[in-house]
């Protein structure tokens, strides 16, 4: 065709719109050719378009000698799935880790090096499942989450660094984290002991909270769908999916990239509201987890009166769930949050530097109707005292809710200065309506 008179950048520009194959299949032309397809800023180009990357890495992290050393390893490191499935497996990965290093770099130490295939297999004899392409690429990146003793000093109970992180309420204290292949293996085998559930079970456990609280996430391998247990669970093995049916394909053709299991999903969707501030860390003393209490609007709520600012918003609980209760079918914890802006709190024109909550105003609703009207003092015992510019106030609680959404709104009763030494007349404080909702996707 005459290609071998025109010019090197001229090639170099065709070849980098023929894209990775094609270039291979052009290093077998000619030696100039081969020169040309060989170049480092080629292959730099197909990395960083294919697998983002910046820098000559394996799938495990490790420096190789050069971009096309790289591609030619990932091609060959997962030649048996899909490229566009791999690419966003990967996607996945690479979104998570990135937020975990900049804000919980504790967490990112805590993810297992990838999984082989002869591991993988190993879980599916021993199990007697065949997991999903998109769970399988999820293995092969990272195998979970690895605690040392370091993480552990504490035992495993109450552990905060878990990847999907929690909520707490009362006593009632949730951090969930990923199951390496070998707890995937003995958690399964122990609950489906425990439930006396028969051996060809299609459901795995893949994740659970690392608390007292006994709340387990299982992988259906059949149909590709994540579920929760519910307070029943025990009893009656009951449990509620955590993903919308209607997003899942769990294609069983080894070349198809047209699939997506639940948990791809699911993990997809957590590194979106990580990324965009739906979720933030929380900080308690000197521990601090990933929190799944929303922090923006309209799943948070936020009113400012008077100079003091609260925040409010909730989230579902699937493990204090009783979906055969009429009455307490659902059951949601919120976070309510208050502090006292820099200017202080100004009332009628006149400035204090404190102000004391004494009483608290809920109404409490299922869809529309009313079905808690609360007046008391203080909450959960507590009479906080705000400064300006202080860190916030925090404090959860729970509601049973007989419908899927409902709604809180009411209002703080403060008194200027202190409760022991008022120093003007008391204040109402709006706590913006927030909503009770059961979830597209729930953690």
């Amino acid at each position: 065709m005459g290609l071998e008179s025109v010019g090197d950048l001229a090639l170099n520009i065709i070849l980098t719109k023929l894209g990775p194959k094609e270039t291979v299949q052009v290093l077998c032309v000619s030696k100039k050719f081969k020169d040309l397809a060989s170049e480092e800023s080629l292959w730099s180009l197909f990395c960083r378009q294919d697998l983002d990357l910046s820098a000559p890495l394996d799938h495990h992290g490790n420096h190789l000698p050069s971009f096309k050393a790289t591609y030619k390893l990932w091609r060959e490191a997962f030649h048996m799935y899909p490229w566009p499935l791999v690419k966003r497996v990967k996607s996945c990965w690479d979104r998570l880790t990135s937020w975990l290093t900049a804000n919980f770099p504790e967490v990112k130490a805590t993810l297992g090096k990838g999984a082989s295939e002869g591991e993988i297999q190993k879980l599916e004899r021993i199990l007697k499942v065949k997991l999903p392409l998109p769970t399988r690429l999820l293995y092969r990146f990272h195998d979970g989450q690895h605690f040392s003793d370091k993480n552990l000093s504490g035992g495993m109970a109450g552990c905060p660094l878990g990847l999907i992180g929690g909520y707490c309420f009362y006593n009632h204290s949730v951090n969930v984290y990923l199951l390496s292949l070998h707890e995937v293996i003995s958690k399964t085998q122990e609950i489906v002991r425990h439930l006396n559930l028969p051996d060809t079970s299609e459901y795995i456990v893949v994740a659970a909270s690392s608390s007292y609280v006994g709340k387990f996430f299982f992988l259906n391998c059949s149909d590709g769908q994540l579920y929760v247990g519910t307070q029943n669970f025990p009893t009656d093995a009951e449990m509620m999916p955590c993903v919308p049916q209607a997003l899942i394909s769990p294609v069983r053709d080894f070349n198809s990239d047209q699939q997506q299991d639940a948990m791809l999903l699911w993990l997809e969707e957590h590194g979106r509201r990580l990324h965009n501030g739906m979720i933030k860390i929380l900080g308690k003393g000197n521990i601090k987890s990933i929190s799944q209490f929303p922090e923006e609007s309209p799943l948070c709520s936020t009113a400012v009166t008077s100079g003091v600012k609260v925040r409010a918003s909730a989230v579902f609980v699937p493990e204090a769930a009783d979906l055969e209760d009429i009455s307490t079918k659902y059951v949601f914890a919120y976070s309510i949050r208050m502090s006292l802006l820099p200017e202080g709190c100004i009332i009628n024109g006149m400035h204090f530097s404190s102000c004391q909550l004494h009483l608290r105003h809920w109404v409490i609703s299922a869809n529309d109707t009313a079905v808690s009207n609360v007046n008391a003092e203080a909450v959960i015992g507590k009479f906080p005292l705000l400064f300006p510019g202080e860190k916030e106030f925090v404090y959860e609680s729970c509601t049973p809710l007989p419908t899927s959404t409902g709604s809180v709104e009411g209002s703080f009763t403060f008194v200027p200065g202190r409760l022991a030494d008022p120093k003007g007349i008391p204040f109402e404080v709006e706590v913006g309506r927030f909503p009770l909702q059961l979830p597209d996707y729930i953690f």
